[in-house]
């Protein structure tokens, strides 16, 4: 993801003290510990731009979106959640992300209802070894443990404060709350002179307009969603520089999923995360694999609607079709580091880089010989290919074997906590 370097047929990557040392043919390697990633496809780590990880000990509790049993029955589950529970759902789902090979995760917790919620899902992030930009969200459940608003944000800057660290593994965001609430723009005044990135759930129309109006539009607040924003909004947030993050199975369980093309033809950074473990497995790949079929799909209805189509599929043309899997790989590495301001850091295997790095096996069904690396990985891997996942220079999973996971003891932790929230 190294537009300068390009791709290597093959090559050896060098890393020193957690950074990228170098990438070539024949490093020296004396005094060093050899990983052989022969018959491998190495890769910077993906970065998953939205997730819920407080949902993971509830995975599987809205099998279906449609009916909106999210909203009507899970979201109210909030009140029975423990900061302990925080903690459960956070290093379950910090190991299972870097089981697929996801090396980032922006957690965006809207489960904080006192002041030890963050705390408990920070150390638990940490204790997984994975990469995270915590995102501190006041959309939390009502009513809350804090006396008042003004003893959530000292909340919210004493965790930014204790836990964010540039140069670590753990940044610290914040969540504002949706168009219309009170203290909107107190949220996002409070996270911008912090200087921290933020989001914002936009799941009607109208809201980028409205945000626009108040001059709040920019490149650190990052759309969640955006299923109907229209064209005018988004040339709105091209000329802003605000990108959209898309979650695929969320946001095409019946819900119109164009946004995707009409947002890049228009220069809008897209990226794409997971959401919601409650009804979807944290594999940002898979959720990358997703995109790429639905947006096949709406592609070739489109090319049909404006023009005469002869056979199964409409020609190729510049931007059709619209996500190649290079540029899906593009936005799960290199885009989302820019957008979430981890690029110099992360998002390509660059010397000088943190060595986040994954490597996939090609077989044992796969051809020896990959054409196209990133088709390969997008469309002809499984998570069993995934085997070493490296963030900052430390091993966290190695022959498809995660480092400090115990599978008896995340099976304790959903256990009690689904039976404290459940009953």
């Amino acid at each position: 993801m190294d537009r300068a370097l390009g791709d290597f047929r093959s090559a050896d990557i060098l890393i020193e003290n957690g950074a990228i040392g170098a990438v070539g043919s024949s490093l020296d390697s004396t005094g060093a510990e050899v990983i052989d990633g022969s018959c491998m496809i190495a890769l910077p780590g993906i970065v998953d731009a939205h997730t819920c990880l407080w949902q993971t000990v509830l995975r599987g509790y809205v099998p279906d979106l449609w009916p909106g049993t999210y909203y009507s029955a899970f979201l109210p589950l909030r009140r029975r959640f423990t900061a302990e529970d925080n903690f459960h759902a956070a290093y379950i789902g910090g190991f299972e992300m870097l089981s697929y090979g996801t090396t980032t995760v922006v957690d965006y917790c809207h489960d904080i209802r006192g002041p030890g919620y963050a705390p408990a899902s920070i150390e638990a992030l940490r204790a997984t070894g994975i990469r995270h930009l915590f995102t501190y969200s006041f959309m939390s459940v009502s009513p809350d443990d804090f006396p008042g608003p003004g003893d959530r944000f000292d909340d919210a800057r004493r965790v930014y404060d204790t836990f964010h660290d540039p140069a670590g593994l753990t940044t610290v965001g914040f969540g504002i709350e949706s168009i219309g609430a009170p203290g909107l723009e107190k949220q996002l005044a409070f996270a911008r002179a912090v200087q921290a990135p933020s989001c914002i759930h936009v799941n009607e129309t109208g809201t980028i307009q409205q945000l626009h109006a108040m001059g709040l539009l920019g490149p650190d607040l990052l759309v969640i969603h955006g299923n109907l924003i229209t064209n005018a909004e988004l040339e709105l947030m091209a000329k802003a520089r605000t990108p959209i993050c898309f979650t695929p199975t969320a946001d095409v369980q019946g819900t119109p999923a164009d946004v995707v093309r009409r947002a890049i033809d228009r220069g809008v950074d897209v990226v794409f995360g997971c959401d919601v473990p409650c009804s979807v497995a944290s594999d940002t790949i898979g959720q990358l694999r997703v995109m790429f079929n639905v947006q096949g799909f709406l592609d070739g209805a489109m090319e049909r609607s404006f023009s005469s189509v002869v056979g199964r599929r409409p020609a190729v043309r510049p931007g059709l079709p619209l996500l190649t899997p290079r540029r899906l790989i593009e936005a799960a590495t290199i885009v989302a580091a820019r957008v979430l301001g981890l690029d110099d850091r992360i998002g390509s295997l660059t010397p000088g880089k943190r060595a986040d790095i994954v490597l996939i096996r090609k077989g044992p069904f796969g051809d020896s010989v990959v054409d196209d690396v990133c088709s390969h990985v997008l469309l002809q891997t499984s998570p069993r290919d995934i085997d070493t996942v490296i963030v900052d220079g430390e091993i966290r999973m190695r022959a498809g074997m995660l480092a400090g996971f115990e599978p008896g003891k995340a099976e304790a932790m959903i256990r009690t906590s689904r039976r404290r929230i459940l009953g």
